[in-house]
């Protein structure tokens, strides 16, 4: 589970895993009596879980954990799943269909069937939908609890982030920060079918260019004395940005010069270095940082939050 410091990252909570190879292993349950006579195996608080929905859960988890999941396991699962639900009607908290709808279809989605297949596949598998569904709607319940209690808690400071950068450098012996550019295209233009004399031609030129290059806010003037080179709009690009040789040659030019000529569809490109800023704080680096600590956080508090619900209960194992 997943929780952001603000309303914005909470919203991102991940809430149920990945159907893999779901089709590989559709059939893997299919000789389960899908409703035999059911029995009353756990009471919590005094809410029950019948061998129905255990045998359900267990082929459910046999699916999404490729048969490593047993019995134990679902009735474990269903237990909390018992408890989210309740905490959920004390806070009033509900979930409509047409969320679990969604949620399954995105589900589905990822295995690359329709909703309806999904369902198919499931009752292949032995598998009840419902359960899945079941499942799908206590974690979006939890996710709203989650958010609602821990959202003013999980506060991850400039000083937190610092320190965690800092012993990712150290740990992967590398710099974390990210450096930004603002850059000046500049293109001498070569028309379809030229001869490759004429392309050579255009290399020397660019080059020759590129060699007496005096700055960005000269950049127009100084194409302006020679035909058939286009200077383009500034962009903007982060270093992670620029890949292969136009990233490694934007690496190793000064601001103020440019980048050696390489080609392009139109013909061969400079890229003039107006400017270069480390992002500090805002890096992208930062913001991983950053996520990763508050999804620590957030998850400690909100296991911690199910042992409490769970001391708290009255589980009657039968």
């Amino acid at each position: 589970m997943k929780i952001r410091p603000n309303s914005r990252r909470l919203s991102r909570i991940t809430i149920v895993p990945a159907l893999a190879g779901l089709l590989t292993i559709a059939g893997f349950l299919a000789n389960s009596p899908a409703a035999a006579q059911t029995a009353i195996k756990v009471l919590v608080n005094e809410q029950p879980i019948t061998t129905y929905d255990i045998r359900n859960r267990t082929g459910l988890l046999r699916l999404t954990t490729q048969g490593r999941a047993g019995r134990t396991q679902a009735i474990e699962e269903l237990i909390d799943e018992r408890l989210k639900m309740q905490e959920a009607a004390r806070q009033r908290i509900s979930v409509s269909d047409g969320q679990i709808d969604r949620a399954f279809g995105q589900i589905a989605s990822r295995a690359k069937l329709t909703p309806a297949k999904l369902s198919q596949a499931l009752r292949q598998s032995g598998v009840n939908p419902q359960s899945l569904k079941d499942r799908l709607r206590a974690e979006i319940a939890w996710s709203q609890i989650v958010r609602a209690r821990f959202k003013a808690t999980v506060k991850i400071t400039e000083r937190d982030v610092a320190e965690a950068l800092a012993g990712k450098e150290t740990a992967d012996g590398a710099e974390t920060g990210v450096s930004q550019f603002d850059l000046q295209p500049i293109i001498f233009v070569i028309p379809a079918k030229a001869s490759k004399g004429y392309i050579d031609q255009r290399r020397r030129e660019a080059e020759a260019f590129r060699s007496q290059f005096t700055g960005c806010d000269q950049a127009l003037d100084q194409a302006k004395k020679l035909r058939g080179v286009v200077v383009k709009p500034k962009i903007r690009r982060t270093a992670e940005n620029l890949q292969g040789p136009a990233g490694e040659s934007v690496a190793e030019t000064v601001v103020g010069k440019a980048t050696r000529p390489e080609k392009v569809a139109q013909g061969f490109q400079l890229l003039g270095v107006c400017a270069k800023r480390d992002l500090a704080g805002q890096t992208m680096a930062a913001e991983d940082v950053r996520d990763k600590l508050s999804n620590e956080r957030g998850s400690r508090m909100a296991r911690g939050f199910l042992r409490v619900l769970r001391s708290n209960a009255i589980i009657d194992y039968r």
